[in-house]
């Protein structure tokens, strides 16, 4: 049998063994890929290239999947023992067979409830320290399951974040508080009892109690809320300090900043909020503003900036985005030039730069200049002096056209943000206008909490009311709270959730989640929204016939009414629909009689309240106002050997949504850290406090977390201002030296089964401090903690570049460039060429594939061959075929569904995640199993750094510890059309659709895994346990007797909290089933998998078919462009994701800015310039596309090697890095040759596999 066409490698070596770790770690190779010339890693393990990671890489099946055999044989037996004894005792066997309950949805459902098709309702939530989403609630039969954006609102236009998108799962929650508890204090001889009690209980002790305050005037009574924007509680606010103007009212938020506010004012004479619009920028220059997340307007943020970066035509414009930041966040990922730095110096650079630009633009503004002389004591280096002065010239350059401006974080001081005030005004700017603040928003709660802790333990209040606030764990001295707190006879909490305040309050009730009650919100920029119901309240009093029976929950207005005594004339609480409509009457100045009836039913419709919204304005700065800002403010540098302290706010907020386990397994930025927050530092400075995680043993890369299976990292004590605490110590490159992150939100004392344990408590090291602490001091303590991170699951190994970046320019000179392919099976064959995109992976530089059969796949539906003997191309095709012609192939017929993902507008927020985790009812697994690499998220974004250009001189020589920008890439099933995973299905569960799918067949499954271990885009998700249909955290049946004898194995494979073994050890049919009450938020319209089922993407194949109904009932063919949207497309706040018909080419339409086009957008996205598939040598066919990121970086910041990439893309300069094809003009094929000649010559002599290839290559060759 003739060898020519296999691999020299395979002829000549003959069949070859699995190479040893130590052969594996002494031929080392460097395998990064590259992105622009620079080499791109995920993790510090890809960057040291040891034989343990190749093994982990390589590896069939994740770490942990034998971890049940290890330990010893006794420990093993008496285990299973106790098991098998307990499982016959309950006569539980440990096959699964399905329970069938049946009971009808309702004896008259309501006619405008169709089974099995989801409605969908207006609402909008609230978000903490002001500002709301609009969203839109698709229900199912009565039950909400899944959170939309509102496309008529204006903060969302049809996105979400991921807060919103997690939300559904709050309602939910079954450690949600269920009834009011009373703490009667004179049970047990004074000790006290909780007592079970009712709300009809609790209305009838508040109309005896609250009137005492009558006689008072308020004095004695303390009311404490959550900072949030609504008319309606303002209107209640405002009446209650009317009846009782000796009251304190306190509107609080833990996570606040006061520069934001204090500086406007210094400014502006009155504190003001920023509506910026990024549409009109060319020149950002960001202090430390993460403006993507944090904010009450990211997501319009996100929507225009990415609109600025969206580039197609080589003639288009890009913003251009500074970033000096302490950490690295989603804003400084997107910048396209980046330095790190302390928080001191990050101020230092802003007063260098205000001293650079203020003198030259003349006038008052010197005289703010003059103010910052002596201001700052840190000393800045060198490239950080030219990098502030070449960002200086690029705004006095855009300055002119006003598409500039300057942005401070809102934990820098106000100093800071009055001069970048001044700045922004003296530049011209146009992108920025400033929307009032309210005197509640601008306020100083943290100061106000202090005063009243202080004025509790004084004994001067008698009845402290925490409304929705939980104090006892955010109060800036928790402790002091809580004790002054419990003694108080009128301490009442009202709490959606079990909270450290209800614990100890005298009234525990349980208040009622946004979609079950009526309110209503005001966002940023001012529009009114409603706030409805879509669900009555879950734990609403009933009598036996299941119908509610007295005073039902509360929600935060109906409460605040009750105590002031707003009641009904027969003496009954009001609700929530009666105080809203009140106040949108009178307040809002909206006509009684029909005209408000009209409002009122077009708002709720809608949404939003028409005609609501803030009118931006542009004030005059007071220049004299900032100079005195800055009078006696000093920039100081920290004590020697001494840290500076960032706190940050992730999806936890306050610790409000602890409980939520799908934010808990959502990775977080960055770090890719799941179930803990740990303290994050640089490499280099954990290195130097000797605090380096175990996986990142820098001096023996053989300790890899890829050796231990799981990561562990120092615990550590940080000390500021006589305050300590202790948190695990993980690191991030790009994080600036002699600084650490914090963040907020976790450590609860109180909060759940998802909840307990998890994290450390930096409110204790924080106290009445701000959110920068300037001197902290770092001690290691010995102590171990296991860490989960999902920063190398999935790695893909590959021998191509997985992530493409280029720089503006060489997309200008190269963008419109394309060359003839070798093979038809890649190419378009439209034209028969590579684009741009695709030069830069190894396509360009292949032989032609030789197959001993054809596969019809490898043609893509949306290349058909017009001269296919198959069928013709007729005027319509493909929306009309020949009859008098073959039938056609299917992946030739509509509908046929594709994707692509925007690379340079994705920054990477996990939106997406949450939106697929919901729609397709993914279950979570908890930290232990996460460490094994079990999580089952369908839809993951791998997180990638690019370092310094590969040196000939030191040939994979990287600063790891301060890569140069961050890219994000989110990878799901690509939906293969030539898929490897289909081929060796033993069962055919994976099996290939008509329309573009790969179907996964979950009743065939028999889980063998062989799929998962042929995927080369590790997108298949194995339910090694029942993670659905089990309670997470939950018990079982015997857990005291498995508890007795088994070894307390805290941390990662057990729970110091719950089980002291993993519970998914224990036979399905003992352990605890999932609460009812979680059931109800699960989608109906797709499967919940059981063990042993493998489970994947498919491209929301439930809406795609519910669409081609819903189009055949308008008398459409097909599926219109935009009718329909996947849950990850949905969600995407910067419109990254597109999905729809790539046979969609003929068919016209008008996007909402009135520009036509023919065609779908996936279509066209498709065959961009762009456009590259992941892995595409591999003949994979795949329907997902990407389209590479460019960024805009300035010429003058730009060195000489970089600059020769320019022009010479493909090529890397004959780098090290590259891993590029060619098709530049200077180096086309040579006459003659089919095949490209370009060859790696670091992969030729570290690949044998490669260079043994390239004697196949005709024409000669070249590197």
């Amino acid at each position: 049998m003739s060898k020519s066409d296999q691999c020299p490698s395979t002829a000549k070596e003959g069949p070859k063994q699995k190479k040893g770790k130590q052969e594996l770690s002494r031929e080392r190779r460097n395998l990064l890929t590259s992105v622009n010339g620079r080499a791109a890693w995920r993790s510090l393990d890809e960057v040291a290239d040891t034989g343990e990671f190749r093994d982990f890489l390589e590896r069939e099946f994740p770490a942990g999947v034998t971890d049940f055999l290890s330990g010893t044989r006794r420990t093993f037996m008496k285990i299973m023992g106790a098991s098998f004894a307990l499982a016959g005792a309950a006569t539980l066997p440990g096959c699964r067979r399905p329970d069938h309950k049946i009971l009808p949805y309702s004896q008259h459902p309501p006619e405008d409830v169709i089974p099995g098709k989801p409605l969908y309702y207006a609402t909008s939530m609230p978000l903490p320290g002001g500002g709301a989403e609009g969203l839109l609630v698709e229900t199912h039969e009565g039950r909400p399951t899944k959170i939309e954006g509102n496309p008529l609102h204006p903060i969302n236009r049809g996105r979400s974040s991921v807060a919103a998108q997690a939300s559904v799962l709050s309602l939910y929650d079954p450690d949600r508080l269920k009834e009011p508890v009373f703490f009667n204090r004179k049970r047990n001889n004074g000790a006290g009892e909780h007592l079970v009690a009712t709300w009809d209980d609790f209305v009838k002790w508040g109309k005896e109690y609250f009137p005492r305050f009558d006689k008072t005037q308020g004095a004695g009574l303390a009311i404490v809320v959550d900072k949030v924007s609504s008319p309606t509680r303002d209107s209640i606010r405002d009446s209650i300090l009317k009846k009782w103007p000796k009251a304190t009212w306190i509107a609080y938020d833990s996570t606040e900043n006061l520069g934001p506010a204090q500086g406007s004012k210094a400014a502006f004479g009155a504190p003001m909020c920023d509506a910026i619009d990024f549409t009109k920028a060319k020149v950002i220059v960001s202090f430390d503003r993460d403006f993507l997340t944090g904010d009450g307007r990211a997501l319009v943020h996100a929507r225009d900036f990415a609109s600025t970066r969206r580039v197609e035509e080589l003639t288009d414009e890009m913003s251009r985005l500074y970033m000096i930041e302490s950490g690295f966040c989603l804003t400084g990922a997107q910048a396209d030039h980046r330095i790190r730095a302390t928080p001191s110096k990050v101020l230092a650079c802003l007063v260098e730069l205000s001293k650079f630009v203020l003198p030259k633009t003349g006038g008052a503004f010197n005289s703010a200049a003059d103010a910052l002389a002596g201001a700052s004591v840190v000393p800045i280096s060198d490239s950080e002096r030219r990098f502030i002065e070449e960002a200086a010239k690029d705004l006095l350059d855009h300055g002119k056209k006003g598409g500039t401006m300057v942005l401070v974080g809102a934990h820098l001081p106000a100093p800071a943000h009055a001069i970048a005030h001044a700045i922004n005004s003296a530049l011209g700017c146009t992108c920025i206008a400033y929307n009032p603040m309210s005197e509640e928003a601008a306020s100083d709660s943290r100061a106000a909490m202090i005063a009243l802790t202080q004025a509790m333990k004084a004994g001067k209040y008698e009845s402290v009311l925490c409304v929705g606030a939980n104090p006892a764990y955010t109060a800036p001295d928790s402790k002091a709270f809580t004790e002054a707190f419990s003694k108080l006879e009128g301490a009442v909490s009202l709490s959606v959730e079990l909270t450290e305040t209800s614990e100890i309050a005298t009234w525990n009730l349980n208040g009622c989640h946004y979609l079950e009650s009526w309110g209503d919100t005001i966002s940023t920029d001012g529009v009114i929204a409603p706030v409805q119901p879509m669900i009555s309240p879950l734990y609403a009093a009933v009598d036996a016939d299941g119908h509610r029976s007295g005073q039902a929950p509360m929600s935060e207005i109906e409460f605040l009414a009750f105590i002031s005594g707003d009641l009904r004339e027969d003496g009954t609480p009001r609700d929530g629909f009666e105080l809203v409509r009140r106040t949108w009457k009178s307040a809002l100045s909206v006509k009684a009689g029909g005209d408000f009836e009209k409002a009122w039913k077009r708002a709720l419709h809608d949404g939003v309240l028409a005609g609501t919204g803030y009118k931006p304005a542009t004030p005059k700065v007071d220049v004299a106002g900032v100079a005195t800002s800055w009078n006696g403010f000093r920039i100081e540098q920290p004590a020697s050997g001494a840290l500076e302290a960032v706190i940050r706010t992730s999806w936890m907020f306050d610790g409000r949504n602890t409980n939520v386990s799908w934010l808990q397994e959502l990775p977080q930025h960055g770090t890719a850290v799941v179930w803990d927050n740990p303290a994050v530092m640089s490499p280099k400075t954990a290195d130097r406090l000797g605090v380096l995680p175990a996986s990142a043993t820098v001096t023996d890369p053989e300790t890899m977390y890829t050796k231990q299976k799981y990561p562990a990292g120092h615990v550590a004590e940080f000390s500021f201002n006589g305050r300590t605490v202790k948190c695990v110590v993980w690191i991030l490159p790009g994080v600036a030296d002699d600084t650490v992150l914090f963040m907020n939100g976790y450590g609860r004392r109180k909060g759940g089964l998802v909840a307990d344990g998890v994290g450390f408590d930096i409110g204790q090291i924080r106290g009445d401090s701000g959110n920068w602490l300037a001197s902290v001091t770092c001690k290691d303590t010995g102590e171990m903690h296991p860490i989960a991170s999902t920063q190398m699951h999935w790695s893909l190994e590959g021998r191509t570049a997985l992530v493409r970046a280029v720089d503006l320019p060489t997309y200008q000179k190269f963008g419109g460039k394309s060359v003839p392919d070798n093979d038809s099976i890649y190419a378009d064959n439209s034209t028969g060429k590579l684009n741009f995109a695709e030069q830069l992976g190894d396509l360009a530089h292949t032989p032609p594939n030789n197959s001993i059969y054809i596969n019809p796949f490898t043609r893509s539906a949306a290349e058909v061959d017009p001269n296919d003997p198959g069928y013709l191309k007729v005027p319509g095709w493909p929306d009309k075929l020949r009859s008098d012609k073959p039938q056609p192939p299917d992946y030739a017929l509509r509908h046929q569904w594709g994707m692509t993902i925007d690379l340079s507008t994705c920054t990477g927020c996990g939106a997406c995640t949450i939106a697929c985790q919901a729609e397709n009812n993914i279950p979570v697994v908890g930290k232990k199993e996460v460490a094994k690499g079990r999580e089952m998220h369908w839809i993951r974004v791998d997180r990638y750094f690019a370092g310094s250009y590969f040196d000939h001189a030191n040939p994979g020589q990287l600063d790891y510890n301060a890569p140069e920008f961050m890219l994000h890439q989110p990878v799901a099933c690509v939906q293969c059309e030539n898929a490897p995973c289909e081929t060796v299905c033993p069962v055919n569960a994976t099996v290939h659709g008509n329309e573009g799918h790969n179907f996964m067949t979950y009743n065939r499954c028999i889980g063998t895994r062989y799929c998962a271990n042929n995927c080369p885009y590790k997108v298949r998700r194995f339910n090694f346990f029942e993670y659905g249909l089990t309670k997470f955290n939950g018990g079982y049946i015997g857990q005291e007797l498995i508890d007795s004898i088994a070894p307390d194995r805290g941390g990662i494979t057990g729970s110091g909290e719950h089980n002291k073994i993993n519970p998914n050890l224990i036979p399905p049919r003992l352990r605890d089933k999932l609460d009812q009450i979680t059931r109800m938020q699960k989608n109906p319209n797709v499967t919940t998998r059981m063990r042993g089922i493998m489970e994947k993407c498919t491209y929301c194949i439930q809406r795609t078919n519910s669409a081609k109904i819903e189009v055949r009932l308008q008398d459409l063919q097909f599926v219109p462009d935009g009718f329909m949207q996947v849950a990850c497309q949905q969600a995407c706040p910067s419109d990254s994701i597109i999905f729809g018909d790539i046979l969609d080419i003929n068919t016209e339409y008008t996007d909402a800015e009135g520009h036509k086009r023919k065609g779908s957008r996936v279509h066209h996205s498709r065959r961009s310039r762009r456009s590259y598939l992941l892995l595409g040598y591999l003949n994979t066919r795949p329907r997902t596309s990407h389209l590479l990121r460019v960024n805009n970086p300035n010429p003058a910041l730009v060195d000489a090697t970089r600059k020769n990439a320019w022009d010479h893309p493909f090529h890397g300069s004959h780098d090290a890095g590259h891993e590029g094809g060619h098709g530049s003009p200077e180096h086309e094929t040579p006459a003659g040759s089919k095949e490209h000649a370009f060859f790696d010559r670091r992969r030729k002599s570290e690949d044998k596999g490669y260079a043994l290839s390239l004697s196949v290559l005709s024409g000669g060759g070249h590197a």
